[in-house]
């Protein structure tokens, strides 16, 4: 049978209710601090995270207008180059016809 001494080595063996909900107080402390902790290391991650996202907005925007600009560039570069082109054949046609006339001179 178990008399009081031995329930007395009980309670300091084995937790009891209260000791139980001492420790869960204690530990939604500890865990309160821990979210606290948490938050607050993580809030300069917050702070870049949206520079960040502002920076990549500025960026794309540009990248946007060069790559307007670039093909604007390109259409004018293919008319210039096709414009070239017309006048190097004109050029040509000019030379052959001065060479020939200088060979066959028309008035001497």
């Amino acid at each position: 049978m178990i008399n009081d001494r031995d329930i007395k080595k009980l309670k300091i063996i084995f937790a009891t209710k209260k000791d139980l909900k001492a420790s869960e107080i204690r530990l939604d402390k500890k865990i309160d601090g821990v979210i606290k902790y948490i938050d607050f290391k993580s809030e300069p991650i917050g702070e870049f995270r949206t520079e960040f996202i502002d920076f990549k907005e500025r960026v794309l925007k540009t990248l946007d207008w060069l790559v307007g600009a670039f093909k604007k560039f390109d259409k004018e570069l293919i008319v210039k180059t096709h414009q070239d082109t017309e006048v190097e054949d004109k050029l040509e046609n000019h030379e052959t016809r001065i060479k020939n006339l200088e060979r066959n001179p028309v008035f001497q």
